[in-house]
């Protein structure tokens, strides 16, 4: 059986369309099994967009299954005990491989791809020696000069004291909670947040991000009548392109009528349909929305 390095671990990520893989031993913060040796993070680039739902999410999804299928094989042809950790802090790991960068939105950051990633973690029973970094440059990421990202969130959630979850859109949404007032307006509307899932308008304003905004596209898997109606077929689809965990009907009929009132075409026989809904975030959302229609 041969030897397994870091190198041999990178190949193995970009044949399961990782963009890069980085080997570190673990430390007592990262909460990771006592058994585990080396920690291996991947990350996989994505391009940005879409209205409904961010690509993040798509791509987020396809990362966390090619990871499964790479620790498979790392235990099949390695004899490997590995252990899937995608659960685990990654931000804070981050901050402490020099490779990458911070941003004031608390997003993490790499040369060329900027934030326009999404990461997944293996532990493995075996050290394997970390994969040596170039440090993230500074100049890359100028935050304490720049600042666009605070300007850009239109809700005070990035702030010169810190990062304020609760102000932040993306916290509250596919919650099964009411979203609140304040932020309603900000949901699937021209330059705001996605309808359905991720607020990126952070991002969007970063320089650290300008070359992945030239491939941004809008388009989305599902329409927003499809959303609305949110039918077993769709349901199925949304399983598997974004995973199971968002599957859930409520939520996304929630977040889908907020995105109606941005929408073109006649909506408002279904939303009248909706205001009955057993559910308080989708009756909720379905009387704002035709309350701001009639306006």
């Amino acid at each position: 059986m041969s030897v397994l390095t870091h190198q041999t671990i990178s190949h193995l990520a970009a044949e399961h369309g990782f963009s890069a893989a980085y080997c570190f031993m673990p430390e007592t913060e990262d909460h990771a099994p006592e058994e585990v040796r080396t920690l291996v993070l991947l990350t996989r680039a994505y391009a940005p967009g879409g209205w409904l739902v961010d690509h993040f999410y798509p791509c987020s999804n396809a990362a966390y299954h090619q990871a499964k299928r790479m620790g498979e094989r790392l235990a099949a042809e390695y004899g490997l005990r590995v252990w899937s950790l995608g659960n685990l802090r990654l931000k804070p790991m981050c901050r402490r491989l020099s490779a990458f960068g911070t941003g004031l939105n608390t997003l993490n950051y790499l040369p060329e791809i900027g934030s326009r990633f999404c990461m997944e973690l293996l532990g493995l029973s075996e050290p394997i020696e970390p994969t040596p970094m170039i440090p993230y440059s500074r100049e890359l990421l100028p935050c304490a000069e720049c600042k666009r990202c605070m300007t850009a969130c239109p809700t005070g959630a990035i702030t010169e004291a810190g990062f304020i979850k609760e102000r932040c859109i993306r916290f509250h949404m596919m919650n099964g909670k009411p979203m609140p007032e304040d932020m309603r307006p900000f949901i699937g509307a021209s330059n705001g947040a996605k309808g359905i899932l991720g607020c990126d308008l952070c991002q969007r304003a970063c320089p650290a991000n300008a070359r992945s905004e030239k491939e941004y596209d809008t388009a989305d898997d599902f329409t927003l009548v499809e959303l609305l109606t949110c039918e077993k077929e769709a349901l199925s689809r949304v399983s598997d392109l974004y995973g199971k965990n968002y599957a859930i009907r409520n939520r996304i009929l929630a977040q889908a009528i907020l995105a109606a009132a941005h929408a073109e075409g006649e909506l408002g026989d279904q939303l009248e349909a909706l205001k009955a809904s057993p559910s308080p975030a989708v009756a909720e959302h379905a009387a704002w929305v035709l309350g701001k229609m009639k306006k």
